[in-house]
């Protein structure tokens, strides 16, 4: 039942149209007219009007025949009340938006506008023509109304729609470099405990042989490094793609120079440049950053239409700072992409940062700071250009 109930506008706007339609009969109707009569019709007609949303093709039958049919067989002009022409429009803009068979509606609102001219004047073709062109421009003005609201709410359905799946492919771009990472953590952390294990075999090999106490304690660690190594190897038999070695070697900072010969190869201006004390860095640390320098110049291969790019590597006193610069303009795509998702998921998991923006002079610069613990310092210092 509540789908019939009109609308609380609808039902004011009707009642406002009653009450003016029947003020106007009975204040300014000639008393020759049938008075009683002409203000039922109106009334049915006006009323009618309160439906016209949820029942609009019997709100357009009752409310033309109400509104033009009657009067017009009781002799009346239904011309003379404004609040007819006022109706009548309305509900053909109504039919002509709300209708589900809008040329159906049309073709009857036609024939009872026909009906009602023909009925108080006869059978004038003029009449019955400006009759029809003013139902037929209320109509047509609903139509266009209703296919505007349609454009409309299927664009906003198409930004909705690409709003989450925006946000769809930015969660799979993080699940997906999540699990690369942890790929990649789990094959630091095998090859340590490898060697950690092979370390207690060797120097349980050297051990005396009275000194059971420590060979024994020595077996426990290379038996617990097996068997957490194994475990490791499971757990990564699940994480890796089926595409992906197991045994690849794992790229460091010392691989940084090679990943800007596919930039020179392109015909770009390259450099690289390692400033401060060069020391080694933990295995997961130098992973991380050369996979986030790796992202940076391949988004400047891709969308920066560049001429020059530069890698520094500045080793500090507790962190390392990765910087990658153009003179392109490659912004807006790393923006848009989900590459720099991804360089903040795997400095974010070692605790460091990364941030991206256009510099001052033009083109585009990737910072990157990650913090390590201070290590031995190594006698390697290399620039290249």
């Amino acid at each position: 039942m509540r789908r019939w109930v009109p609308r609380p506008f609808d039902l004011v706007a009707a009642a406002i149209l009653t009450v003016a339609s029947q003020l106007e009969i009975w204040l300014l109707g000639s008393p020759d007219l049938p008075l009683g009569a002409l203000s039922a019709s109106y009334a049915v007609g006006t009323v009618a009007c309160a439906w016209h949303r949820v029942a609009p093709m019997a709100a357009l039958v009752l409310g033309l025949t109400g509104l033009g049919v009657v009067p017009g067989t009781l002799g009346v002009d239904p011309a003379w009340n404004f609040g007819w022409l006022v109706a009548a429009l309305a509900l053909m803009a109504s039919v002509g938006y709300h209708a589900r068979r809008p040329v159906l509606a049309l073709l009857v609102s036609l024939a009872l506008w026909a009906t009602g001219v023909v009925a108080q004047k006869g059978f004038v073709p003029a009449d019955v023509l400006y009759a029809w062109l003013l139902a037929g421009a209320a109509w047509v003005a609903g139509r266009a109304l209703a296919g505007r609201t349609l454009r409309a709410e299927l664009s906003e359905q198409r930004a909705v729609a690409a709003e989450q799946q925006a946000q769809w492919r930015a969660a799979v771009a993080v699940a997906e470099e999540r699990l690369r990472i942890a790929r990649e953590i789990h094959d630091v952390v095998s090859h340590g405990v490898s060697v950690m294990t092979l370390h207690v075999s060797g120097v349980r090999r050297l051990l005396r042989p009275d000194q059971e106490r420590e060979r024994a304690a020595l077996e426990a660690v290379e038996r617990t490094g097996r068997e957490s190594l194994a475990e490791m190897h499971r757990m990564l038999g699940v994480l890796r793609a089926p595409d992906v070695p197991e045994d690849f070697p794992a790229p460091d900072l010392a691989h940084l120079p090679d990943l800007l010969e596919p930039a020179r190869a392109a015909g770009l201006r390259a450099g690289f440049t390692v400033d401060g004390e060069v020391r080694p860095l933990p295995a997961g640390v130098e992973l991380a950053a050369y996979r986030i320098v790796q992202e940076a110049i391949t988004n400047v291969l891709r969308h920066a239409a560049a001429t020059r790019v530069d890698c520094t590597v500045a080793f500090g006193p507790a962190a390392v700072r990765l910087r990658v610069v153009d003179d392109g303009r490659g912004g807006a795509a790393l923006r848009q992409g989900h590459g720099l998702v991804g360089m903040r998921e795997r400095a974010a998991a070692y605790g460091g940062t990364v941030s991206a923006g256009p510099r001052p002079g033009g083109g585009w610069a990737v910072d990157v700071l990650l913090p390590v613990d201070r290590a031995a310092p190594v006698p390697v210092a290399e620039e290249a250009s």
